[in-house]
């Protein structure tokens, strides 16, 4: 018997998320336009809105956490097969925008092979092999980046014509899950292989929460919808799904303001503004507001997503 169910906790999690939003999203456009420096992407001065973006940061990551622990036992995934337009548009999306990526990540990589552009504060280091230095300049893992994107393209178009085309016999691949996961790892590598002072950075510690965030929804993400160690996963997707969501948003919106809309300053190397993040935050909204539910009676949840091989 299929239990009932609801989405309240879904809708709670997002409005927390929107109100957040709603106070850190102005702030940082100020923050990228005033005490960011152009070109390194560090904080200027000392400012007492720092402090504030931090504290709506650690609730903002808190919050989902502590709920979907809490309802742990009563969250579960919709995987029953029916039409999913919006889920199957936006996956779509997030194909496109992959593309996008993976070629910018192999012109990347092309340009150090080549040697057209030169890793700054690599290329007198003695003693080091060349190996050594695509390693350390990102090159290798802009490689992986590009692999994986094309691995998650495919498993994205999959996911779409299964949300399109329900009753047929459309499979997902159990290896291809693990490809958006792995495309994050190598985006996280590509970031930080290289040296940097980590002192007063700010577009690279909002960097590394949005891709932390973006890799523990993907890891969860592969376990439920590939079956694979998923027993009481649920709760890891609003836990991370949530604040990954939002913090995709600081990370390209300000930017695109900042760098693009507004103009006459110069991103740093890690105010990356892809549309990939912007994709991959509407479909973690599609999905969690279509799929993620609270068990509020017995029974079983519906769940007849197939997966290639069993």
């Amino acid at each position: 018997m299929k239990q009932q169910s609801s989405r309240g906790l879904t809708v709670f999690l997002f409005l927390f998320a929107a109100l957040v939003l709603a106070v850190a999203l102005p702030l940082r456009i100020w923050q990228q336009l005033n005490l960011v420096e152009s070109g390194n992407g560090f904080w200027k001065a000392g400012s007492a809105t720092i402090p504030v973006l931090y504290a709506a940061l650690g609730l903002l990551a808190a919050a989902p956490f502590v709920t979907g622990l809490m309802f742990r036992k009563q969250v579960v995934l919709d995987l029953g097969r029916r039409a999913r337009v919006a889920e199957g548009a936006v996956a779509l999306i997030v194909a496109f925008t992959l593309v996008v990526n993976a070629l910018g990540a192999l012109q990347f990589a092309f340009q150090l092979f080549t040697g057209q552009v030169v890793a700054e504060g690599l290329d007198h280091q003695p003693g080091a092999s060349p190996l050594q230095y695509f390693i350390r300049s990102g090159a290798v893992a802009a490689l992986f980046e590009a692999l994986f994107g094309a691995a998650a393209t495919v498993f994205f178009c999959n996911l779409a014509l299964i949300d399109f085309l329900p009753r047929k016999k459309i499979f997902l691949n159990r290896l291809l899950a693990l490809a958006p996961l792995l495309w994050v790892i190598a985006r996280i590598l590509r970031r930080f292989s290289r040296t940097i002072a980590y002192l007063r950075v700010s577009d690279l510690f909002l960097t590394l929460m949005a891709l932390t965030m973006l890799m523990v929804f993907f890891l969860a993400f592969a376990q439920l919808l590939g079956g694979v160690n998923n027993a009481r996963k649920e709760w890891v997707l609003a836990a991370a799904g949530i604040p990954a969501f939002a913090l995709l948003l600081l990370c390209f919106v300000p930017r695109v303001v900042a760098y693009r809309l507004v103009g006459g300053a110069e991103p740093s190397q890690d105010a990356a503004m892809e549309l990939c993040d912007a994709a991959v935050a509407a479909f973690i909204c599609v999905f969690l507001a279509g799929r993620l539910l609270r068990q509020e009676s017995g029974g079983e949840e519906e769940q007849d997503l197939p997966v290639a091989g069993e």
